[in-house]
């Protein structure tokens, strides 16, 4: 908890960084949910026929549970890592924060296709969709932005100065952000795979 604790006083200390990625997600967001409007129609009918069969499978029990948790927890950690290894190099900065951008523009487009599929019903099913594990995972890798992006920078200054940094320190300091951020995408790996689906089956079975 003292670790957490330290956690969130640092990010309370960066209020400026934490706007700008703030700003940088809603951004993401607002793009990939304008970017079902300009698909033509042949990319809309193949979205449509990619939401009405998950839907139609988790209605049948269909949903192999196994596959979908493997892919979702490699996808998971696969951000977390790379994002990390990218936080201790001078160049990773830019591609950070493409990193962090897609994952909104993702997010943002998965909600509006829902939303444009399924109209008012969109609503109910979009909520059951990012409730819990995306706003968990939106945290947490709002969390290891933040602190990658510092990294990054001090590293880069530090460079330019030509002065001495103690990187054993930090390393165990960042590593300690990589293991929050790793547990956290498991737990959100678990809830997307395990719990959501029932969560949206209870829904789809009130609205329908």
């Amino acid at each position: 908890m003292k670790q957490l604790d330290k956690l969130t006083n640092k990010a309370k200390s960066n209020k400026k960084t934490l706007l700008f990625l703030v700003i940088l997600f809603i951004v993401g967001i607002i793009a990939g949910s304008l970017f079902i409007t300009i698909l033509n129609t042949s990319d809309k009918t193949l979205v449509k026929e990619y939401l009405e069969k998950f839907i139609m499978n988790l209605q049948q029990n269909k949903l192999d549970y196994t596959a979908s948790f493997i892919s979702s927890l490699i996808s998971n950690l696969f951000y977390v890592i790379v994002i990390w290894l990218l936080g201790i190099s001078v160049i990773g900065l830019p591609i950070i924060l493409f990193l962090y951008f897609a994952k909104a523009f993702i997010l943002g487009f998965s909600i509006s296709s829902i939303l444009f599929h399924y109209q008012l019903k969109g609503i109910v099913i979009a909520f059951c969709y990012i409730f819990p594990h995306h706003i968990i995972n939106v945290l947490i890798f709002t969390l290891l932005v933040l602190y990658s992006m510092r990294l990054s920078i001090r590293i880069s200054k530090t460079l330019i100065a030509k002065k001495s940094l103690d990187f054993r320190l930090i390393m165990k300091k960042y590593g300690i952000i990589l293991g929050i951020c790793l547990v956290g995408s498991i737990i959100t790996s678990v809830l997307e795979v395990f719990v959501m689906p029932t969560l949206l089956k209870l829904c789809m079975s009130i609205i329908s």
